[in-house]
Formats: C-alpha cells, sequence, structure tokens
C-alpha cells in the first residue's frame, strides 16, 4: 500500500523530480530508490516514454541494471536507446549472456546488429550461437552460466575452485559433473562436498541425473517432465551429450506462466500477444478479435437455418427449451474440454492412456446425460403436464449432452495429434460448434419422438 502511494506522489509530482532544488521532488526520488526493482520496473510503464527515460537515466547504474530485466521489451529498446553510450555499455556488458540473449532475440536486424558491436567477443559467439534455437526450444530458455565440475576433481579441489570462482549465479542443489570432453556424466549434490572426505573424486560420488533434455526438445514437454519428476532444474546437452547448460527453477516457472496464459488466449479463440495489452497496436487488437468473431457469426447462421427449417415445430411449447438445452450442452462441453486440456498440459493424459480417457468420459457422459434427463423431465412435466413434449425435451437433453462430452472430450485429443494447441478446442470454437449440433439434434429428436407419438395414436 505504501508502494502504491509513493508512486501515485510521483506521478502526480513527476516534474518536480527532475528538478534538483526541489526538495519534495528529492525526497520522493529517495523514496523510489528504495523500492524493489520489480516495483519500479512497473512503475516506469506507467509513466509516458519522455518521463520513464528521464526517471531511468536518474537511476545508479547498478538499479537499471536490476530493473531492465522486468520490463517490456519495447520499454527496454527505448530506455537502453535513451541512454549515453557508456551507460549502455554497462548494461550491455553486465547482463547475463541468457538475460542478453532473450533482449536481443525480439530486435530487428539493424538493431541487433548495433548493440552486437558493443558486446565483447566471448559473449557475442554466445549469444549468436544461442539465437540459432527456435524459441520453443529448451535451448532458446537454457541458461550458459552453468558452473559444473570435471569428474576426476576431488571433494577439496571442487571447494577451492568453488571459494575461488565464486560464481555470480546462486549454486543449484545440483553441480553437474563433465568429463574431459565436456560430456555430462552425472551430478553431485551440494552437501556432497561437506560429507565426504577431501581426497575423495567426484567420480566416485557422482549421482545419475534423473532427467537429461535434449537441446531441440519442445519446453512445453521439458516443463511437464522436470513437473513429474519433481525436479528444479535439468542439465540440457546435445545430441553427442556435450553439455550446454540448464533449466532452472526460474526458467521453470516462466514456461508454465507463459503456456498458461497462452492457453488462455487459445481458449478464448485469440492468437496470443507478444507485448503487453497497451503495447500491441489498437488495430492488430482489433483483428485478432473480430477475425474469429466473424468467422463464428457464420457458423451460427447454421442454427438460423435450422430454426427456419423447423419453425413450424418450434413455435409453440419446444421454443421455450432452446436456450436451456444449447446452454447445458455448452457447460457440459467445456466442462470436459477443460478436464482434457488440463489433463495434456500436465501429461496425465497422453497417447498410452488417451483411449481409457475416451472410454471413461463416455460412460461418464451417458452417466450425467442420463442424470440431467431424468431430471428435465420431471421438472417440465411437473409444471406443465405434457407427456410428449416433456419426452422430447428430455431425450433431447440426453443426447445433446452426450453428444457435448463426446465431443469436448475427444476435440482436443484430435488437435493434439494434428500439431495444434488443444486449447484451442475449448472457448468459443467449441461452445458455437455445439450450439449448431444442439439445436440440429433438439430439432430432429424432437420431430422423430412426436411422429412417432402421432403415428402410434393413429
Amino acid at each position: 500500500m505504501k508502494t502504491r502511494k509513493i508512486f501515485d506522489e510521483l506521478v502526480e509530482h513527476i516534474g518536480l523530480v527532475f528538478d534538483p532544488g526541489s526538495e519534495l521532488g528529492q525526497g520522493l526520488l529517495h523514496e523510489l530508490l528504495e523500492q524493489h526493482p520489480a516495483d519500479i520496473a512497473v512503475f516506469l510503464s506507467r509513466l509516458e516514454v519522455e518521463d520513464a527515460e528521464a526517471v531511468f537515466d536518474l537511476l545508479p547504474p547498478p538499479m537499471r541494471l536490476a530493473l531492465f530485466e522486468d520490463l517490456t521489451h519495447s520499454l527496454k529498446v527505448k530506455l537502453l536507446a535513451s541512454l549515453s553510450q557508456a551507460d549502455r555499455n554497462y548494461i550491455l556488458t553486465h547482463l547475463s549472456v541468457d538475460d542478453l540473449t532473450d533482449f536481443l532475440d525480439d530486435l530487428s536486424d539493424e538493431e541487433l546488429e548495433k548493440y552486437l558491436k558493443l558486446l565483447q567477443r566471448k559473449d557475442k559467439k554466445k549469444i549468436l550461437s544461442l539465437l540459432q534455437f527456435s524459441e520453443d526450444s529448451a535451448g532458446d530458455i537454457m541458461h550458459t552460466s552453468v558452473l559444473t565440475l570435471m569428474q576426476d576433481f576431488t571433494v577439496e579441489k571442487s571447494i577451492q575452485i568453488l571459494q575461488r570462482l565464486q560464481p555470480q549465479r546462486d549454486l543449484h542443489h545440483f553441480i553437474y559433473v563433465v568429463n574431459h570432453n565436456n560430456e555430462l556424466v552425472g551430478h553431485i549434490n551440494l552437501e556432497d562436498l561437506v560429507l565426504k572426505h577431501p581426497k575423495t573424486q567426484l567420480a566416485s560420488i557422482l549421482r545419475p541425473n534423473e532427467l537429461v533434455v535434449n537441446v531441440n526438445e519442445d519446453r512445453q514437454e521439458v516443463a511437464q517432465k522436470m513437473v513429474h519428476y519433481g525436479l528444479s532444474n535439468a542439465p540440457v546437452v546435445n545430441q553427442e551429450n556435450i553439455f550446454l547448460g540448464a533449466i532452472t527453477s526460474e526458467e521453470l516457472v516462466e514456461v508454465i506462466e507463459e503456456e498458461a496464459g497462452e492457453d488462455i488466449y487459445r481458449m478464448s479463440a485469440m492468437t496470443p500477444i507478444e507485448h503487453t495489452y497497451f503495447e500491441t497496436p489498437f488495430a492488430t487488437l482489433l483483428y485478432q478479435r473480430s477475425s474469429i468473431l466473424v468467422v463464428l457469426l457464420l457458423v451460427q447462421t447454421f442454427s438460423s437455418l435450422i430454426l427456419e427449417h423447423y419453425q413450424p415445430l418450434l413455435c409453440g411449447f419446444l421454443l421455450y427449451f432452446i436456450s436451456m438445452l444449447t446452454s447445458t450442452g455448452g457447460n457440459a462441453s467445456s466442462q470436459t474440454s477443460a478436464l482434457v486440456i488440463q489433463g495434456l498440459a500436465t501429461g496425465e493424459i497422453n497417447d498410452g492412456n488417451s483411449r481409457r480417457f475416451i472410454r471413461r468420459e463416455f460412460f461418464m457422459a451417458l452417466a450425467i446425460a442420463l442424470l440431467l434427463g431424468i431430471f428435465s423431465f420431471g421438472r417440465i412435466f411437473l409444471s406443465h403436464r405434457d407427456l410428449v413434449g416433456s419426452i422430447a425435451v428430455s431425450v433431447s437433453l440426453f443426447v445433446i449432452v452426450l453428444a457435448s462430452i463426446s465431443l469436448g472430450s475427444c476435440l482436443p485429443l484430435i488437435l493434439k495429434r494434428l500439431n495444434i494447441d488443444p486449447a484451442r478446442s475449448a472457448g468459443p470454437l467449441l461452445t458455437t460448434i455445439i450450439d449448431v449440433i444442439g439445436l440440429l439434434i433438439y430439432c430432429v429428436m424432437s420431430s422423430f419422438i412426436y411422429h412417432l407419438f402421432s403415428t402410434w395414436k393413429a
């Protein structure tokens, strides 16, 4: 609450911050410098670009570096361009190779060439090699600045190396061990260096890696495996088992968050946006949101055709229950698709048990459809005393729910087989399909039941 109040005052008196003679402005600047870098990054995103550049210029270099990775990509580019050559060099040369790669990955060719010229040759070579990996691969998210030890090192020598290097990145619970060819051979735990005899060779206390990630492996699959095995980090190797880096818990959380965010967009029948909402052009959002709505609107045209064709049938009693039936079908399919999409995302549902899942959901669909059908029959018959109409609605509801759950469980699996994100099967797309199918089932089943009863009476 205090942080928000400080930022509100800064926005209100932003002009005074740049005045060295203003006691209020300098006091607010002092308060700003005491805030967490992540909070300062959010504050800068609230300002006009010119004010954000001016405030960023007032920050000490270490603080600029600390908050740089929390800025949005477009703001990073603008703020970095506003700095002097010396200040710009400080940030570029002090960022880790991995953070710098993430920043450079989205630059234009001209901007990339300009910033690469400022980097040391060693870091430049690493960055260029990292930029060659697909953005969805493990290589794109791995950390390369990971400490490794040789398998013929002793415990004593390993401790000496750690004390001398004092790596900037916090040591992981695992320390990876390689041979003279930089091939991954295993890992040791940090406590092994304390509990084992100083003359013990690392080769004799090696532990096998529970998970070794190929550099070209899909990062979402890697995240699923790490969650499955309960790992906070995993080593990354190439086809020849050469150690390249590691995926840490930080990257694991980022991947899970990004995939969850992308799934939300796809479940809404939208393409995930690259930048934040306010940084995305209005025209881009308009196109993404309206294009799918136009398509779904055209698909709903079939509903109008069905209603027009069955107008004599629906003009009376049956008209009252159209909304109830289509809504129930949509709810049932959405509920099922959410289960299967979550199961696919966590790896609980896979190619090995997909048939078992479909069989289980089919029996679940029968049970739910029967339960809702009986409940709807009792409710409608007690309210209207229309036996044939009650049977027509309840039987239609039974078939609609059965079809909805079946479609909701199968469609994500089909999209998965076609290498399409299963999340696209949820939301407006599935709801629209179920609306059309549900309405068609209602009209066909009701027509059949009324015809059957009229024939039986005759």
